[in-house]
Parts: C-alpha cells; structure tokens; sequence
C-alpha cells in the first residue's frame, strides 16, 4: 500500500512542477500503452489458468440459463398486461 501511496505522491508533486507545461498529447499516449501493458498482463493471467475451458463452460451455461429465463418471463409479463389491459371491443 506504501508504495502506491508513494507513486501517487510523486505523480502529484510532478504535476505540480510541470502545470505550466502542456503535456495532453503526453498524457494520452502514456494512458494508452498502459492500458494496453495491462490488457496484455491480465490475458497472460488468463491463458496460464488450466481450468480456463471449464470455467467458460460454467460460465457460459449459466448466462444461458438466465437470459434465457429472462426472456421467457419477459414475454409471458408482456402477455399477461395486454391480455389484462389490451384493446377491448
């Protein structure tokens, strides 16, 4: 915990020496390839896991499972209110 305390006190006294200093252009480029470092670091973590296969399966039926529910609760819900309130002749 120290030590990102630690960065983020040299980032805050870095962006003050330098407010007069425009570095948007920078800072965008910076931002990216750090987010791109770190996409490629979590997908490492990702591909080194061994149950990977199984827990997609896992996974992957279990959303089935509940979208596939909400869908059949959203289209009986929408059947009963107009069979209650739909156009009466």
């Amino acid at each position: 915990m120290a030590k990102y305390l630690f960065f983020l006190l040299i980032g805050s006294a870095l962006g003050f020496v330098t407010k007069q200093i425009d570095i948007k252009g920078a800072n965008k480029w910076i931002l990216n390839f750090s987010v791109i470092i770190l996409l490629f670091f979590m997908g490492i973590g990702i591909g080194k896991d061994p149950d990977l296969k199984i827990k997609i399966l896992n996974f992957g039926f279990i959303a089935f499972i509940i979208s596939s529910l909400a869908v059949l609760f959203s289209i009986t819900f929408v059947y009963a209110i107009v069979k209650l309130f739909g156009k009466q002749k």
